[in-house]
């Protein structure tokens, strides 16, 4: 929306007018950056993966233990 709003207002977009105008819109509007390097938030992306890693595992486990289940019965 803020894009939008720039490409609106400026003749030309991108240009670092515009630039500077969005950027200080989206901080305006309460948004934050956040520093990719930073050791936490690596830290944080690296559990997140691995934790979606084991949900995805995990699931595939329920579905195989379910399906043998299932196949018991009809014997």
């Amino acid at each position: 929306m803020v894009i939008a709003q720039a490409k609106a207002k400026y003749s030309t977009y991108p240009n670092p007018a515009a630039s500077h105008w969005v950027h200080e819109r989206y901080v305006q509007s309460g948004g934050k950056f956040i520093d990719s390097n930073d050791p936490v938030v690596q830290r944080q992306k690296l559990q997140e993966k691995q934790f979606n890693k084991t949900r995805k595992e995990k699931t595939e486990n329920v579905k195989k233990s379910v399906k043998k289940s299932k196949d018991k019965r009809k014997k």
